[in-house]
């Protein structure tokens, strides 16, 4: 239903190693070595959302203590690397409630990989999360559901990647609100309220996921160009 990333932990090696990639799209980040595979890290904008066809509105949000979602992974930087250009290897979610009762959202499945769709314009990227599925547990009811694709591999999600507006700053990950997936409900527990879930629920989800690299310049995000 939502998403999110936890800490990776990069070898060197994989940092450096120069695949022969295909033309077709071009990463960049400041001060890394072109091509290699860069790790990079990611932190929500604003809360996390999602709802089920049922009716049930799941939300994490930003306490003092943590955000409502980390996420690490890794992008091909080169000129002419092809998809998927990147991919998620750890997301955590946190201070999450539906319908006002306490919840834990788990991403299985990882790591899920991040493709491009369409051709760059304005520094923006269409683009595609896929390899989703995500378990959303309500303990106090007791109440579990898996929200995947027909299978538990192929779960997408679309959105948009913005590259970052200047020197230092991060890139933008966008999943609006309505964003396109094709995610639905399975394994729902017998004792959930079938005001919030049922098998064969969709799902409508937001978030803004904000990328910085962990070796580029001042930590900046990377910028997508696909021509």
């Amino acid at each position: 239903m939502a998403l999110t990333v936890t800490a990776v932990t990069a070898t060197a090696a994989a940092l450096t190693t120069t695949p022969a990639w295909a033309a077709g799209i071009n990463v960049t980040m400041p001060g890394v070595p072109s091509p290699s595979t860069q790790a990079v890290t990611g932190e929500n904008s604003g809360s996390v959302a999602a709802a089920s066809s049922s009716g049930g509105v799941l939300t994490c949000v930003d306490t003092g203590a943590s955000k409502a979602l980390l996420a690490t992974g890794t992008v091909k930087v080169g000129t002419g690397v092809t998809d998927p250009i990147g991919s998620v290897t750890g997301l955590t979610f946190s201070n999450c409630t539906v319908s006002s009762q306490v919840a834990t959202v788990t991403p299985q499945n990882l790591p899920w990989s991040l493709s491009t769709t369409g051709l760059t314009a304005s520094g923006v990227t269409p683009g595609r999360l896929s390899g989703v599925r995500i378990v959303v547990n309500i303990p106090s009811i007791p109440c579990s559901a898996t929200f995947q694709g027909s299978t538990s591999t192929n779960g997408f999600i679309n959105g948009t990647h913005t590259n970052p507006t200047s020197a230092g700053a991060a890139s933008t990950l966008s999943l609006p609100f309505g964003s396109t997936n094709n995610l639905v409900a399975t394994a729902v527990s017998a004792t959930c309220p079938t005001n919030i879930v049922k098998n064969g629920d969709t799902a409508t989800l937001a978030g803004v996921i904000k990328l910085r690299g962990v070796n580029s310049t001042a930590k900046e995000g990377p910028t997508v160009v696909r021509t």
